[in-house]
């Protein structure tokens, strides 16, 4: 099933062209700190599932509230994600690939804003489709997808009214996850047995630790964030979450990184 993605506008229009295996968007759009995102699968990824890297930047330092699968009616509103203090200002911007999504550009990488930023509310489900990554990496039939993102293109749109959190400065604090599902159930209101899901932490039981957890990163200087991280948080395989205990190796997430580069 998809998710009813309410389009507002469309800010940036994606200009990919293909450079040694990788789709990359015009120049001019980096600003000298990139995220280089990976997600690796236990099994082939699958183009009619949902594969998200969400973030909050909301100027956090302490990582007051972030990103988490909504994995039970109403989903979120959205159907793939809430916040774990509520859904008002809990993420404001998201990468997706797949090609079961409202806005798909060659790459199958599509990056999205939450109207109204920090003041908005993912549970509205209205996003604004900002373009692709700057580099974005085919799958291949394969098990990882990888894309670079550039931190210029989660500014918020203070034209358009949204609130500023860094006060112009570039971000240094974002909250992230990784969330990977089956669908993304539109009629909200009704329990989705087909739902597969898995994140950040062990998924397999909800009275696990790290069930809702996300993580908070510093993008002022660089670091690579990943599962293996000791001072991160581990993912484990075979830890997917169904009510009704079905499992899916394209979307059992068993290695994540996130590496901050700076130049």
């Amino acid at each position: 099933m998809n998710k009813g993605i309410v389009l507002l506008a469309i800010l940036s229009v994606p200009f990919p062209f293909v450079l040694a295996g990788c789709a990359r968007s015009p120049a001019g759009l980096t600003s000298g700190t990139q995220l280089i995102v990976t997600m690796q699968m236990n099994g082939p990824v699958n183009p009619n599932y949902h594969y998200f890297f969400i973030i909050r930047n909301a100027a956090d330092p302490n990582g007051e509230n972030g990103p988490i699968p909504a994995v039970h009616v109403p989903y979120g509103g959205n159907g793939f994600a809430t916040g774990l203090h509520g859904s008002p200002g809990c993420f404001t911007d998201f990468v997706e690939w797949g090609q079961n999504q409202p806005f798909v550009n060659a790459s199958g990488y599509t990056l999205y804003h939450v109207l109204d930023g920090m003041n908005g509310d993912p549970s509205q489900n209205a996003f604004i489709p900002r373009g692709q990554p700057v580099a974005t990496y085919p799958p291949n039939g394969g098990n990882t997808l990888q894309f670079t993102l550039d931190i210029s293109q989660i500014a918020p749109v203070i034209s358009q009214g949204d609130p500023d959190p860094n006060n112009g400065n570039p971000p240094r604090y974002l909250q992230i996850n990784m969330i990977t599902t089956t669908t993304t159930p539109v009629n909200t209101a009704a329990d989705d047995p087909y739902k597969i899901t898995d994140a950040f932490g062990n998924q397999s039981n909800e009275n696990s630790p790290t069930f809702n957890e996300y993580l908070t990163i510093d993008v002022s200087q660089p670091r690579m964030y990943s599962s293996t991280d000791p001072a991160g948080i581990p993912e484990t395989a075979n830890d997917t979450f169904n009510t009704d205990g079905k499992y899916d190796p394209g979307v059992d997430m068993v290695y994540w990184s996130v590496q901050v580069v700076t130049q």
